[in-house]
């Protein structure tokens, strides 16, 4: 006999682990599954915005992740040619004044075993081949200690991240899906840490940065991205970071570092402006709707935002009975709603200044203008619009600064 659930998650990263906490608090049968054994580690950045810190306090998690996380109160930028600014994290009403550093080992395995504490029920080890639409709800089937097994549920959550077998299954993808590509590694014994994480566009292809993200005192999460847009970018992840740390400002932090474990490279989805987010009762949350910021890479707090949003939905579905497109479309309205625009603009943001003929100009502008760094800080939190920093004024400040820029750096 099939084991029936009311939702079926797939993939226990942030965005589902969200979800199958809050669906199970709420009374429903979760079923959580994921292909790895957790703990287990994932590729990324290891930074938690103070916008995942909020959602996080949501799911009653904040005081645990703030004793395990490093506390990040500043963000220091740094041009091509080598020019820097440096701004604390936006005070803000309603998001903390500062963010975390949090290796994913610990956080995905937090937030997993969460949603067991609320009642969910973990299936690791679960590999999912298909996610097939039946009268009244969805079958799962996958493969687990070499049987296979499937499973029913009223509806499902697809969380699973950057992997495209199951979505192209589904015919859940866009037409072309548009990467980023990293490639990251812990480094000890690194040199003149502080409580900043640096974002570094020297010595790295553009339009790319690379990255310090510290998670102890000389202790960091080290890592170069990019966007691949001709062929003349390098052709790995791998060699992009390699390239990074041998550049002679960030090498001289690293002349007594050793590495711990291996490079590690991954993909980024940054495609949800394009990307389908729901299918027939099936909701898409996190990366697997292509939700990671095209401009900073970042994709924890969007997943997480996701997965609580994919929660609120059902729970409405599940209190009327009701699970036609209309009911289900709320989802895709609100996630739309709310960040559908700041994705369009950010991939527009991108382009525009992350070249080096720009970068070089904005970051003497943010020197300059005070009110400016300020704007890309609250920009790349996701505070403000990112369409005010393309403002008239912002411009006229950056176009200021080329000639200047160009004689300093001769």
């Amino acid at each position: 006999m099939l084991s029936q659930y009311d939702v079926a998650v797939v993939g226990a990263g942030p965005g589902g682990s969200a979800a199958a906490s809050l669906l199970a608090r709420a009374g429903l049968r979760v079923a959580l599954l994921d292909k790895a054994h957790f703990p287990r580690d994932k590729t990324c950045g290891d930074a938690l915005s103070p916008r995942a810190i909020h959602v996080l306090q949501q799911l009653g998690l904040r005081s645990q992740v703030e004793g395990l996380g490093y506390h990040i109160e500043g963000v220091t930028f740094v041009a091509p040619q080598g020019r820097q600014v440096r701004a604390p994290l936006s005070p803000h009403p309603r998001y903390a004044a500062h963010a975390l550093v949090l290796r994913r080992i610990k956080l995905d395995d937090l937030l997993r075993r969460h949603a067991i504490e609320e009642g969910a029920e973990f299936l690791g080890g679960a590999r999912v081949q298909q996610v097939e639409t039946l009268k009244g709800g969805v079958q799962v089937s996958f493969s687990r200690n070499g049987r296979q097994e499937r499973l029913q549920a009223r509806v499902a959550v697809i969380a699973v991240g950057a992997s495209l077998p199951l979505l192209q299954k589904m015919g859940l993808l866009p037409r072309r899906v548009i990467y980023s590509y990293a490639a990251r590694a812990y480094y000890e014994g690194v040199r003149r840490l502080d409580r900043d994480i640096q974002i570094r566009f020297d010595g790295v292809p553009l339009p790319g940065y690379g990255w310090i993200f510290p998670l102890a005192p000389g202790t960091a999460n080290v890592g170069a991205g990019f966007y691949r847009r001709s062929r003349h970018t390098p052709l790995t992840a791998s060699g992009a970071l390699a390239a990074f740390l041998q550049h002679p400002p960030v090498a001289a932090m690293f002349t007594a570092a050793h590495r711990q474990g291996a490079v590690k490279g991954f993909p980024l989805r940054t495609d949800f402006h394009r990307s389908p987010v729901r299918g027939k009762r099936t909701l898409l949350v996190g990366e697997a709707a292509g939700m990671v910021n095209p401009f900073t890479g970042e994709g924890v707090d969007y997943a997480l935002e996701s997965g609580s949003l994919a929660a609120e939905c059902l729970q409405a579905c599940f209190a009327t009975g009701d699970f036609s497109e209309r009911a289900l479309g709320a989802y895709e309205r609100r996630l739309r709603g709310r960040f559908q625009r700041f994705f369009v603009l950010t991939h527009g943001l991108r382009q525009i200044y992350m070249n080096p003929w720009l970068l070089d100009p904005l970051v003497l502008a943010c020197q300059r203008w005070p009110e400016t760094t300020r704007l890309l800080v609250d920009v790349m939190l996701a505070y403000r619009d990112p369409a005010q920093a393309l403002r008239p004024s912002v411009i006229w400040k950056v176009l200021r600064s080329i000639r200047p820029a160009r004689r300093d750096a001769g």
